[in-house]
């Protein structure tokens, strides 16, 4: 039976009160994205990020606002990560593929095991939280924009078909990128989603 990998060791109780707000929605990240929302108590989330839970309080007044802000945390780098990535210079397939390859490598590596809080709030909270379902909604459409756009830059360059449908490649390859995140919980090899990326970038001939 498969275990869940354990977090990355964490400053203990006693953390300088000046503390990095940033800093402590990372450490709190780590803790939703294993545990989930619901599964995640308080008490997680002070061992999680070194802060007492008066700190913790006075900070982020309530377990969702601190999930909240490690969402937009979350969000804001990966949306930032694979915008730097699509936009590398080079032939369009090339770079899509590299960019699914960087989440292959990821999802099959230990921090894939922990899983993404992107993929969780979607799972866990869609659509009955109407506020997480609004932020997720936002970053998948901006993923299918980006993608769309490499895919009109490979159309124009002559190395895609005109005929494809951008948006209908674009949704693929999101789809592709949310099963790689959850494959990556069950401990796959990167030889393993590696093949399901040359299957996929087929789709670009």
């Amino acid at each position: 039976m498969s275990t869940i990998p354990p977090l990355p060791d964490r400053a203990g109780p006693g953390r300088p009160r000046e503390f990095a707000l940033d800093d402590a929605v990372r450490d709190a990240t780590e803790v939703f994205r294993v545990r989930g929302y619901h599964g995640t108590s308080v008490q997680d989330l002070t061992e999680g990020t070194g802060l007492a839970r008066g700190s913790l309080y006075k900070a982020f007044h309530d377990k969702r606002s601190l999930f909240l802000a490690a969402l937009d945390q979350a969000v804001a780098g990966a949306l930032q990560r694979i915008g730097d990535n699509l936009a590398e210079p080079g032939p369009a397939k090339t770079v899509i593929r590299d960019t699914l390859m960087g989440y292959a490598r990821r999802a099959a590596s230990t921090e894939g095991r922990r899983g993404c809080i992107m993929t969780a709030a979607a799972i866990e909270m869609v659509p009955e939280d109407a506020e997480i379902t609004a932020v997720i909604t936002r970053m998948f459409r901006r993923i299918e924009d980006l993608f769309a756009a490499t895919v009109i830059r490979g159309q124009a360059a002559g190395e895609i078909p005109a005929g494809h449908d951008e948006r209908a490649i674009a949704r693929h390859l999101l789809c592709t990128i949310q099963g790689l995140r959850v494959l990556g919980k069950t401990g796959p090899t990167e030889r393993d989603m590696a093949e399901i990326i040359d299957q996929t970038v087929r789709i670009l001939d």
